[in-house]
């Protein structure tokens, strides 16, 4: 596996059709840089058996793209990283990990129902042959959305990152009363979020890694929910 160490990378744009592969990036930064610039899945680049550690994204943008057999350990993102219609098999985030919204669609306010249609074949054929997507169990979250992973294919910590399941035993927001809103009103609003969405399901996940009152704020609130009995078994 090849070593890069101290690197950055500036303006770098992946147009898609790459494939990275063996290699362990340490301590290196990704400036205003994007990876697998797509429309379509048949041209989605591919990262496999690549680690990261100490490594930070600054402005930087992921679109459709496979990731398979990574780890990604303590990773800065400035302000946030956004992740679109990507795939994802035995993915591990690990250590301190900043803010990642990991999307559905392959960008922002995507109505094009065709393209919609191919990336929903090829997200179905992947996972269908994936053992497990995503390991966060062990990761410090600083705040993490998780869109277009099966969740079940996802390894978490129970005690701290959470599933709600509409046809499951979540009710819905209106079940809760006004103090929760009052004690969490983070979690709060995203509940209302969540039950004005079509998403059938969605991953709570404690923002470890935030300040210590949005923390225990994010953590009371999952405990709430677990003692109302909303949450899904581990």
């Amino acid at each position: 596996m090849q070593k890069i160490e101290g690197a950055t990378l500036r303006m770098a744009h992946d147009k898609g059709q790459s494939h990275f592969q063996d290699l362990h990036l340490h301590d290196c930064t990704f400036d205003n840089c994007s990876l697998s610039m797509v429309k379509i899945p048949a041209r989605m680049s591919r990262v496999q058996h690549v680690r990261l550690s100490g490594c930070r994204a600054v402005n930087a943008m992921i679109m459709p793209c496979v990731f398979e057999d990574v780890v990604v350990q303590d990773l800065s993102t400035n302000p946030i990283l956004l992740v679109w219609a990507s795939f994802f098999r035995r993915v591990t985030l690990v250590g301190k990990i900043g803010k990642i919204n990991l999307n559905l669609t392959p960008e922002a306010f995507c109505q094009d129902g065709p393209r919609l249609a191919q990336f929903a074949a090829a997200r179905a054929a992947f996972y269908a042959n994936t053992d497990w997507a995503l390991d966060i169990s062990e990761a410090k979250l600083l705040g993490l959305r998780c869109e277009g992973v099966p969740l079940h294919l996802i390894k978490r910590d129970p005690r701290t990152q959470v599933i709600l399941d509409k046809r499951g035993r979540y009710p819905g927001h209106h079940a809760l009363d006004k103090r929760f809103a009052q004690a969490f009103p983070i979690a709060d609003s995203v509940l209302r979020g969540f039950d004005e969405s079509d998403h059938p399901a969605m991953l709570m996940a404690a923002s470890l890694a935030a300040p210590k009152k949005r923390r225990d704020e994010e953590l009371g609130a999952i405990a709430e929910l677990r003692t109302l009995g909303f949450l899904e078994d581990a």
